[in-house]
């Protein structure tokens, strides 16, 4: 009796927060996905349209690679110089509340639970059939707007033009930092037609900035179409950079790769600079209200470097980890790179990165793949910087999209030889096990691939952060289709939890 009182007080039971995040995982059910402005246009409407406070900044930022890290590298500089920031990103790694942060600081469970529970309530209210990512942009709208922030730096979730970000009528300035192929089902499949979509974002009467890799006659077009007060490119604000043209480049073969870090970089610091030159010019916006309401104010060379300098969680973020081992003469870490390259073009930069800054280190690898990529062009590649196939240890998340172990030693069969376990597929164990190899061979650790695996490895390697419970995290992934589309299965775990909350 003893034992089973001891199975039954072991039973986790959901937290408000866990049973609110778990029903906003759900809501596609109930509201299937339609392209559109419709509905986030109604449910900011009903929330009091908080992103039109004219005292709020906001810079909305879109494109296929590196919006994440410039709207990243942009809040932390202007927080730096002194003002309340507003972020909001997507994916999370490890808590949902890292969506929507507010001077580096992620949403309280508290403020969540608040918060979401009355967007749910006006949804009800209003008949609103609102998405996954339309209900937890409102989430941040609204988070932002009773937080007072002063500034708001929105990253897209997917497109432009019909991305529920895209509500904010008059941003101080729009940025688009790359245009490849992406969601092409939705998208459309060429890159000038994805442009437009991202060309979307570009405002009346208010500036648009451009990364360098962007077909620069359709988002002109867009620009003059839109009525843009103007086009810059990053050149046109901070001219050539002939370190960057000389020094930050790598080589995958012939092929010539840039650091888009340090592109991203460059991107943000223009952005910054364009709004600064507003302030000093006493620019209005299109609306008639008057710039100085929404200003940027100072900010010095070292808080731009500063601020420009940091990155997002697991884009090529290295830690050290204490050596399970010991350690001998004083080695007592080792070094771990996290990195969410999960397509050929980003392997490519994470295979030639690793071999410019460690040049001389063995590289372990922990990957684990979304069974929508291209498994055997992921794992040739990484098996192109790998001595042998066991320096690999291939994992599978516990994620609906996760691509199975089967899989991907079916993609690319020499991973036959490398470390797996087809009873204990947990990513704890193989980060444990790599972790003792890394130590023993003195090599480099790369935990690589999707997001997906992230939490569970950062967890595994000691990481102390916020992170959602299982009773969240095994719902997590389950509301994105492969191309990008809000979806929800009906597995059994859904089913339960659909259960929960309808018994509240």
């Amino acid at each position: 009796m003893a034992s089973e009182k001891g199975k039954q007080d072991e039973i986790y039971t959901p937290t408000p927060y866990d049973l609110l995040v778990r029903k906003l995982y759900t809501v596609n059910l109930f509201h299937p996905v339609k392209m559109g402005l419709k509905s986030i246009e109604q449910l900011h409407k009903a929330l009091g349209n908080p992103m039109d406070d004219p005292n709020i900044t906001i810079i909305h930022v879109a494109g296929t690679n590196g919006k994440g890290s410039v709207s990243l590298k942009i809040a932390k500089s202007l927080e730096l110089a002194g003002h309340k920031v507003g972020l909001f990103v997507s994916p999370h790694v490890a808590s949902f509340r890292e969506r929507m942060q507010i001077n580096s600081q992620i949403m309280s469970e508290e403020d969540v639970i608040s918060r979401l529970s009355r967007v749910f309530a006006v949804m009800e209210e209003h008949n609103i059939p609102a998405t996954f990512f339309e209900v937890t942009s409102a989430l941040a709208f609204l988070h932002f707007a009773e937080s007072k922030v002063d500034v708001v730096v929105l990253e897209t979730g997917l497109g432009g033009r019909l991305d529920a970000t895209n509500i904010v009528k008059s941003p101080s300035i729009s940025i688009i930092t790359s245009i490849g192929l992406e969601h092409t089902q939705i998208l459309g499949d060429t890159v000038e037609l994805i442009a437009k979509e991202k060309g979307g974002i570009i405002k009346p009467g208010r500036p648009v900035l451009v990364g360098p890799n962007v077909p620069h006659e359709v988002l002109r077009q867009c620009a003059e179409e839109k009525a843009a007060s103007g086009y810059y490119t990053v050149e046109d604000i901070l001219g050539i950079d002939e370190v960057m043209g000389a020094g930050k480049k790598f080589m995958v073969g012939s092929k010539v790769l840039h650091d888009y870090d340090k592109e991203n970089a460059r991107i943000a610091k223009a952005a910054l600079l364009i709004l600064q030159r507003q302030q000093q010019n006493g620019e209005t916006t299109n609306d008639n209200i008057s710039f100085q309401r929404r200003h940027i104010g100072p900010i010095t060379t070292e808080q731009i470097e500063e601020g420009t300098s940091h990155r997002p969680p697991c884009r090529f973020e290295e830690v050290s980890v204490k050596n399970p081992q010991g350690g001998e003469d004083g080695n007592n870490s080792i070094t771990v790179i996290l990195d969410v390259a999960h397509n050929p073009p980003a392997m490519e930069h994470l295979v030639a990165k690793l071999g410019a800054t460690h040049p001389t280190k063995a590289k372990r690898f922990v990957v684990g793949f979304s069974s929508d990529k291209d498994l055997a062009k992921c794992s040739q590649l990484l098996l192109s910087i790998a001595p042998d196939p066991s320096n690999l240890h291939v994992v599978e998340a516990s994620n609906p999209r996760a691509a199975k172990l089967e899989a991907i030693l079916k993609a690319e069969p020499r991973l036959r030889d490398s470390n797996f376990d087809q009873k204990d597929r947990s990513i704890t164990a193989q980060v444990k096990y790599a972790l003792e190899l890394t130590a023993e061979k003195d090599e480099v650790l790369v935990v690589c691939g999707s997001v997906f695996l992230m939490a569970e490895a950062r967890k595994a390697l000691g990481y102390d952060e916020p992170r959602d419970s299982d009773c969240i995290s095994e719902m997590a992934g389950c509301h994105i289709k492969p191309q990008g589309q809000e979806n929800f299965g009906n597995t059994d775990a859904e089913k339960a939890v659909m259960k929960a909350v309808s018994d509240g």
